[in-house]
């Protein structure tokens, strides 16, 4: 994309998200069976994906509003929603169904009728609820909270977008009051106002303007406070607070997502101002890695739970349980990728397509913002 082409993809924070998601699948295999070695516990401070979460809320913020707010794009509410459950739930729903097949594995090569009706019939009322992302139940995909949090975010998001449209400091106000009101709105809903914050004023961070402001300035002193911020759950980790540190975050609610968030801020709009960032991530492999991005994040799950399930056999054919260890992270990455590109050309991409043209077909709902 160029990027005074607002209406296409911006190439480089889809490589982001993809690295980001490639966080979170080696954070799953390395902390999944050692998550106290000391070595493990460092590798986190790299491939944080606990706190890469934080990065997609505030990018999908970002994403969601960017084309509203910074173009001439109407948003119809009803085919904003349509085209968000068809962007999420295919791809869901079948990372979904192998997660549930792989745990009731036994039971199904035992009585495979009697499971499966058990699992995916009346009596399924588990996989159903998680199916329906209903409360964030995660029984079978361990991840699938965040696709709840993603799904409610998605039906406020269009009205922040019509306040914005209205002032956008209006966003900058309202992401203030939610850093101070997290306990009565929850801490997630800030890292998707800070990505809509940076949407709404995308074009002054891009401008020759901000290098003489104290954000540009000091961007490198930035960029280690944000990293600070996105690994301070980790760094608490290797070096416990004090008590009454944890209090005082406590106190004033400053939640590690919450800090997370904030870093991800800080990276979102480092990338932004930062054409040497942009060059970096707009190599191809990262581009691509980037749109299967989300097939890696739903499929990475069943392969991680798969290797750790057989894991003593699998150490039994290697000399040592470090080559074992080694090996299987390249196995998990290749499958991961090699069924995320099947899941992206074979799903995602219909079902998005199929979501276009059904709200082609629609007619107006509620309207948002210029025609």
């Amino acid at each position: 994309m160029t990027q005074s082409n607002t209406t296409h993809r911006i190439g480089y924070l889809d490589a982001a998200r993809g690295i980001a998601a490639s966080m979170v699948m080696i954070y799953h295999y390395t902390g999944w069976k050692y998550p106290d070695n000391l070595y493990v516990k460092l590798s986190h401070l790299l491939f944080n994906g606990s706190d890469a979460v934080s990065f997609f809320f505030v990018l999908s913020g970002f994403v969601l509003a960017f084309p509203y707010i910074q173009s001439n794009r109407s948003l119809d509410l009803g085919k904003f929603y349509i085209n968000r459950v068809y962007r999420i739930y295919p791809a869901f729903m079948i990372a979904l169904v192998l997660n549930a097949l792989f745990s009731n594995r036994n039971g199904i090569a035992q009585a495979p009728l009697d499971a499966l009706w058990n699992t995916f019939g009346f009596k399924g009322a588990r996989f159903w609820e998680e199916a329906l992302l209903y409360r964030g139940r995660s029984v079978y995909l361990g991840l699938d909270w965040t696709l709840t949090i993603e799904l409610i975010m998605s039906f406020f998001i269009p009205f922040l977008i019509a306040m914005t449209l209205f002032n956008k400091r209006l966003i900058v106000w309202f992401s203030l009051m939610s850093l101070l009101m997290t306990f009565m709105i929850g801490v997630f809903v800030t890292p998707f106002l800070l990505g809509m914050l940076v949407a709404s004023f995308y074009h002054e961070i891009q401008s020759s303007d901000f290098k003489k402001t104290i954000w540009y300035r000091y961007r490198h002193l930035w960029l280690v406070l944000g990293f600070l911020f996105f690994s301070l759950r980790h760094i608490e980790r290797l070096f416990p607070f004090h008590e009454n540190v944890l209090y005082l975050m406590e106190l004033f609610q400053l939640n590690f997502f919450m800090l997370s968030g904030i870093g991800s801020f800080i990276f979102l709009t480092f990338m932004i101002q930062s054409r040497s960032a942009q060059r970096l991530l707009e190599h191809p492999i990262l581009i691509f890695i980037g749109k299967i991005s989300y097939g890696i994040y739903l499929m990475h799950w069943v392969i991680v739970a798969a290797i750790f399930e057989y894991w003593n056999r699998i150490t039994a054919l290697f000399p040592s349980t470090t080559i074992a260890y080694l090996v299987m992270l390249v196995v998990c990455i290749s499958v991961t990728i090699l069924l995320s590109t099947a899941l992206y050309y074979w799903v995602e991409l219909p079902f998005i397509q199929k979501g276009k043209a059904l709200t082609k077909k629609m007619k107006e709902t509620l309207v948002i913002g210029r025609k």
